[in-house]
């Protein structure tokens, strides 16, 4: 019979120990999100009067910031080893 904590000791269940790339990820996604989000707030506002216009600027600026998410999430997640 097995004890409740015996799948502490298995390997692939313990918890790892964050890296240093996980706090630079976090940061430089907080941040960059929050400038992204002004630059793109700002120009936004500099288009012309133009509902088709406005509708795909806010589909492309609401989709553009993923792909460098991503990227940053991939690089924090690698081991470091």
């Amino acid at each position: 019979m097995t004890s409740p904590h015996s799948a502490v000791r298995d390997p692939r269940l313990r918890a790892r120990r964050p890296n240093g790339r996980v706090l630079v990820a976090s940061v430089v996604l907080i941040l960059g999100l929050a400038v992204y989000a002004a630059l793109a707030v700002t120009l936004g506002e500099a288009l012309p009067d133009h509902k088709l216009l406005e509708a795909v600027y806010i589909a492309a600026a609401g989709l553009v910031w993923v792909w460098p998410a991503i990227w940053l999430v991939r690089w924090a997640s690698r081991r470091s080893d």
